[in-house]
């Protein structure tokens, strides 16, 4: 069973009028009986007067994690549906107009010029990354790039905006002239160039510089070039560029700063996005250490795909967690998902809430799986040593009977017993732990 479409909060969608639309997608959706995101595509799939073939991923995105005002094609396709399963009974095509004006109103709130409350940025990698054509491509000075742009510019050939902003960005540490050439073009009047030049920094390796520097100047334009970078920047760009950081190491014990960067940069994603981009080779091939100095004693690297994985494990709201892993593995990602099951197991805190939406979801059986995964034989070599692995099952024993879960206590409990039995010799830190319950 499909996990719960709820809606966003202000954080992730914050108030104006794309809430406004996305809350009334919300209402609509509950009046016709909360169904699924695939009941709805599937339904859509079947009206010939659909404008619009969402996916269910897509639909999900709309309702669940809007990054950007979604096409009028796959809202009309979506209050259509919705509408003839109401159980107000409306009229189908009032209710389409109905909603319009609240899509127009988004629409042009987001194409508002720039320097306005509700700037456009909606963006494209793929625009950015598009090859420029030979003679192009062979100019060498930033200045050359410059030119072309404003020529570009007044040609009213915006296609190549974007590929020639990207081109500026390609030399190390160019931060600050990009942002004297942004300053130049918006004093000039030529806002599409320089919104492309931003936007072409937020998508490069340079985006953390960027931000920083246009912070220390007092520049509104600094989150957003964080926000972009964080929605927007293929994963493969940011795979290499958290690589790439000095240096994701730490001692023992110490949090890893590769952690935190990619819950950002994973936060907003479409969950399809990530499937694709852990079934790839690039996910799965650790890059090589062969260019970096050796590890001092008492450091230790945690594999890159554990530190991915856990970031999404430890972040995602349950409802994401549950579709993502129930994609993972309709694509054939049994490992993947049971790295994520044991990422979840020894580090989601609390654990309760996903456990309670698997069981109203009824995935009963990936209750279990995820409770094993706090048992003592499956701990991999190099990672938490006894009392630690005590101390976080202790912690959720005592969370789950507080949480109403009495079952899934029962079943940790009988897992714990099961392994004590099995055991020659057992830690009297396991044993404690089944003291109080007479096991």
């Amino acid at each position: 069973m499909s996990a719960r479409i709820t809606m966003p909060t202000e954080e992730q969608l914050p108030p104006g009028p794309l809430r406004e639309l996305i809350s009334g997608l919300h209402r609509l959706h509950v009046d016709a009986g909360a169904p699924s995101s695939r009941q709805v595509s599937a339904a859509i799939e079947k009206d010939d007067d659909a404008r619009g073939k969402p996916s269910h991923e897509t639909v999900s995105a709309i309702l669940r994690r809007p990054g950007q005002v979604p096409r009028w094609e796959n809202v009309q396709s979506i209050v259509r549906t919705l509408a003839s399963w109401s159980h107000r009974r409306p009229d189908v095509d009032a209710e389409v107009s109905r909603f319009h004006p609240l899509w127009q109103a988004a629409d042009l709130a987001a194409g508002a010029p720039e320097g306005q409350a509700g700037m456009s940025w909606q963006v494209d990698p793929a625009d950015y990354s598009r090859p420029l054509p030979k003679a192009m491509a062979a100019q060498a000075e930033p200045h050359s790039f410059v030119a072309l742009l404003e020529q570009m510019d007044n040609e009213g050939q915006d296609r190549l905006l974007p590929p020639l902003a990207a081109a500026l960005w390609k030399p190390p540490g160019s931060a600050s002239y990009c942002i004297e050439v942004m300053d130049e073009f918006r004093s000039a009047g030529r806002s599409k160039p320089a919104h492309a030049v931003l936007v072409a920094g937020a998508l490069s390796y340079q985006f953390q510089e960027l931000a920083a520097q246009l912070r220390a100047l007092g520049r509104p334009e600094a989150d957003q070039v964080d926000e972009t970078a964080h929605r927007y920047m293929p994963l493969p760009y940011v795979w290499e560029h958290i690589w790439t950081l000095a240096p994701r190491t730490g001692r023992l014990g110490e949090p890893n700063l590769a952690r935190p960067l990619f819950k950002k940069m994973t936060a907003h994603r479409e969950l399809s996005e990530i499937v694709i981009f852990v079934a790839s080779d690039t996910f799965r091939k650790e890059p090589s250490f062969a260019d970096r100095r050796p590890l001092p004693p008492g450091f230790e690297v945690e594999p890159l795909a554990d530190t991915f994985l856990i970031a999404i494990a430890t972040t995602y709201g349950e409802e994401q967690l549950l579709e993502l892993t129930d994609h993972m593995r309709e694509t054939g990602l049994s490992a993947e998902t049971s790295q994520m099951w044991r990422h979840i197991a020894e580090q989601r805190v609390p654990l309760a809430p996903v456990l309670r939406a698997l069981r109203d979801s009824e995935r009963t059986w990936e209750i279990t799986a995820v409770l094993r995964r706090l048992m003592p034989q499956i701990l991999l070599p190099g990672r938490d040593g006894p009392a630690k692995r005590a101390a976080r099952l202790s912690a959720v024993l005592d969370e789950l009977p507080k949480a109403g879960l009495f079952e899934e206590t029962e079943t940790l409990l009988q897992l714990l017993a099961d392994y004590c039995r099995s055991q020659e010799q057992v830690g009297n830190a396991y044993r404690t732990l089944l003291t109080p319950y007479r096991l």
